[in-house]
């Protein structure tokens, strides 16, 4: 049998540049999720554990560690057992990257769904302070892969105030997350904030207006270019189209 998978790599070159990723389907027709890395590729099943095994028969560790840790009073993940989640946490990061550059944007929230089940089962069970952190560092990015997933479907329907609303919690949750922690400058350094906030201010730019919205866009430009003549056309057509309420006339007792 040869093992040599040289011919495979040739027909599909290394971007350093560029995550690339692919579906494949094997010769027994099993669908399989490919990673192009430098050195090779990474081979994953498309959904259950990436790497396709069963540890202590359940279809993850979290779902053994969350089972045992629930039947168990007091119990704590010492070190080991930390580690191994982290590695599980790892190949799902590996994959949730993967369905996004696929646009599986539902495979996306379920994998980011499950690290991030991983870093909430670590905080409440680790016996170390220091294991806690080194899970809860990777908490932004799988939040803002979720949020980005969830308005990439919004968009994928045109509806940019759902996909602005849910870059709005994303920011929220990260925010809080920040607050936890209590750590002054995180928030400045973390890139996974400033990217929401920069995507956010992106999708303002280019959703759609109503008449209304355009018009006072309109209206602002021609007041800063000092248009007057046209910043008062516009303002009366606001005007006649949207008048103010009336007030109503109260005699005096």
């Amino acid at each position: 049998m040869n093992y040599d998978i040289g011919k495979i790599l040739d027909g599909w070159p290394f971007n350093p540049d560029e995550f690339t990723a692919r579906r494949i389907k094997t010769r027994a027709g099993a669908e399989k999720i490919q990673i192009r890395i430098d050195m090779g590729l990474l081979q994953l099943e498309p959904t259950g554990r990436p790497d396709g095994t069963r540890p202590h028969g359940c279809s993850s560790l979290l779902d053994y560690y969350r089972s045992l840790l629930t039947d168990t009073e007091n119990a704590t993940l010492d070190e080991e057992e930390c580690e191994h989640l982290f590695q599980e946490a790892w190949q799902y990061y590996h994959r949730y990257l993967s369905l996004f550059y696929l646009e599986d944007y539902q495979g996306v929230e379920r994998d980011t769904a499950h690290a991030l089940e991983i870093f909430a089962l670590v905080e409440r069970h680790a016996s170390d302070e220091d294991i806690k952190w080194y899970f809860e560092q990777y908490y932004p990015h799988a939040l803002m892969m979720r949020t980005r997933a969830r308005a990439m479907e919004s968009l994928q329907q045109k509806d940019y105030r759902t996909a602005m609303q849910h870059v709005d919690e994303g920011i929220r949750q990260i925010e809080a997350f920040v607050e936890q922690w209590e750590e002054e400058d995180l928030e400045e350094e973390l890139p996974e904030i400033s990217f929401l906030r920069e995507w956010r201010e992106e999708l303002e730019e280019e959703r759609p207006l109503s008449q209304r919205e355009q018009l006072e866009r309109d209206l602002r430009a021609a007041v800063e270019s000092e248009d007057f003549e046209e910043a008062a056309r516009l303002r009366d057509k606001i005007r006649t189209m949207w008048p103010p309420p009336r007030r109503l006339f109260r005699p005096e007792r």
